[in-house]
């Protein structure tokens, strides 16, 4: 199917900013096909038109950091020192199934694709085991696949190389990952859980696969001060990022969470490797872990791309709301209200995130060739009146219920707030159930 955003406003690229254009366009199949001035386009007999009047066009958002089947654990672990909150949240993941895992990940992507996020980068416990790729069977994969978001999954790896539970997580993912292998919204990432859960030669056997296969890799680093107190402590003085980087795992394009305890040194390192950098604001503040120096980042030339982590350390999966988070807590953090501005963290949310995923130009930008990920925004809310300056206004103003329409590979997945791919009541239902058997509920 073809679709026609007709009489809209488009957010595109302008060098490294961003401009509003009126336009009409044309996606065929899965790409983004022209842009062309507003009621020049013409449609064929299997194109669908969709009215753009007082609607915003822009890129689907990337959240590049997430732990999706943690839907389940939305306001249950409160208010706690970060390794306590591990600590609590760890004794109910081990008794989670591979069922559980599918309906909590419905849940979070039902929220994201109600507040623009078109793909996420995911690390998840349970692969399928049954060759399911659809319905509760197929737990994390198949939930994106009957989800129709695309999502970039790494199962969590921990402990050492050759251990009992290293071997059953590979027996189990390297085959998940042939399931999917002709699945244009899913792809494949190496999972190291962090540095102070995977043991060197580990890292070191994820490395050799990610060579081998081409893959990238994602990882918790320096997330604390206890991380990187224990690290000096167990490892002759030696920072996460030096860790991680003795091991081998940045000869592999990586995309590393948090990053909130690091030297410049470690900054130097991680700008070498070409090592992107995913900061979740809102999950470290909740935790007490304190802010990612963006600032030094920024100017060392870091990727930076946005993530919310999952709901039991953030509560919510919106991205706009990080987006905003991002856009103010920097300023106060570091006491310079230009450390970042709105373009950059929308881009954060945007081309950088597909810059981290190797997809820049593919994904989070709207031109014609790239994949049909987008999201439509009602221009007509408080929020967005007057209209000075949209930019502005998608970071600081808006709060994902702007989201009107989502498209993700040429598909309309949420049409004018009426989500088509999921049967929201049933997850909602299912997810309460699994947290009273569970024993979550307070």
């Amino acid at each position: 199917m073809n679709l026609l955003i007709r009489n809209t406003r488009l957010l595109l690229p302008d060098g490294d900013r961003f401009r509003v254009e009126e336009a009409d366009l044309v996606i065929r199949g899965d790409r983004i096909g022209q842009i062309l001035p507003p009621k020049e386009a013409k449609a064929s007999d299997d194109t669908r038109i969709l009215d753009g009047e007082r609607r915003l066009v822009m890129p689907g958002l990337i959240n590049a950091h997430t732990h999706a089947y943690m839907g389940l654990f939305r306001n249950y672990a409160d208010d706690l020192e970060f390794f306590q909150w591990l600590e609590k949240v760890q004794l109910v993941e081990d008794r989670m199934t591979l069922e559980d895992s599918y309906w909590a990940t419905l849940l979070s992507i039902a929220e994201m694709l109600r507040t623009g996020t078109t793909s996420f980068v995911d690390m998840y416990m349970h692969s399928t085991k049954t060759g399911a790729v659809s319905g509760p069977e197929g737990a994390v994969s198949a939930a994106v696949n009957d989800s129709g978001i695309r999502a970039f999954l790494s199962r969590g790896m921990v402990g050492e190389a050759c251990d009992d539970g290293t071997r059953r997580r590979l027996s189990e993912w390297l085959p998940e990952m042939e399931l999917h292998r002709d699945n244009p919204r899913i792809r494949f990432l190496l999972g190291p859980h962090a540095t102070y859960s995977c043991m060197p030669d580990l890292l070191k056997r994820l490395r050799d696969i990610g060579l081998e296969r081409q893959m990238m890799a994602t990882i918790h680093i320096a997330e604390s001060e206890t991380e990187f107190r224990n690290m000096a402590r167990d490892h002759d003085g030696i920072t996460p990022v030096q860790y991680v980087e003795q091991s081998g795992l940045f000869d592999l394009p990586v995309i590393a969470a948090h990053c909130v305890q690091v030297t410049q040194e470690d900054l130097r390192i991680l700008k070498e490797h070409n090592v992107s950098v995913a900061i979740n604001p809102r999950s470290n503040m909740k935790l007490g872990n304190g802010f990612a120096p963006l600032g030094r980042m920024l100017e060392a030339g870091i990727n930076v791309c946005l993530g919310t982590d999952g709901s039991g350390s953030n509560n919510t999966q919106n991205l706009f709301q990080e987006m905003n988070f991002a856009g103010l807590v920097y300023k106060g953090a570091e006491k310079k209200a230009r450390c970042v501005d709105a373009e950059d963290v929308l881009r954060f949310a945007t081309s950088q995130g597909a810059k981290a995923l190797q997809m820049e130009g593919e994904l989070g930008v709207i031109r014609p060739g790239a994949l049909a990920d987008l999201i439509l925004l009602d221009l007509d809310v408080p929020q967005f009146i007057p209209a000075n300056n949209p930019v502005s206004a998608l970071v600081y103003s808006a709060n994902g219920s702007e989201v009107r329409t989502v498209i993700v590979n040429g598909q309309i997945v949420m049409e004018e707030g009426r989500l088509l791919t999921i049967d929201e009541k049933e997850v909602f239902a299912r997810c309460e159930e699994i947290s009273s058997r569970l024993g979550m509920k307070s």
